[in-house]
């Protein structure tokens, strides 16, 4: 009876033990990262709600997220705000001055999926947040 029962207990613990295996090594190898191109310019009462907001979700979801952060050229406290979450987040902020430098970051990033948000455009807040 004894024998029957730590029978039954290590098959479950087996199992156990398998099903972890396989949920890590699928979920290293499947996991896809989206990418969101935020758009600023003079957006200092938005960024910080948009940025807070993805991470949070994308902690919510269990979904991988990478933020970079395109200022063209503002004036107000917007990049102050930007350059805080670099330090705390994976966040890479860029300033883009021409055509030039908009090419060259797609041309690098033209294999991954990439959500370009513009944060004046409010239409754009909704559909990047369905997207998720």
């Amino acid at each position: 009876m004894m024998l029957g029962l730590l029978w039954i207990f290590g098959s479950y613990a087996a199992s156990i033990v398998l099903l972890h295996w396989c949920y890590r090594r699928h979920r290293d190898t499947g996991r896809n990262v989206t990418h969101f191109l935020l758009i600023t310019h003079n957006n200092q009462n938005q960024v910080e709600w948009y940025v807070r907001s993805l991470l949070f979700f994308s902690r919510f979801k269990g979904r991988e997220v990478h933020l970079t952060i395109a200022d063209e050229g503002s004036t107000d406290e917007t990049l102050a705000i930007a350059e805080q979450f670099r330090k705390e987040h994976n966040l890479e902020i860029l300033a883009f001055e021409g055509l030039e430098s908009w090419d060259e970051w797609i041309r690098r990033h033209e294999d991954k999926q990439v959500i370009v948000v513009r944060l004046a455009n409010q239409d754009g807040l909704v559909t990047a947040y369905k997207m998720m």
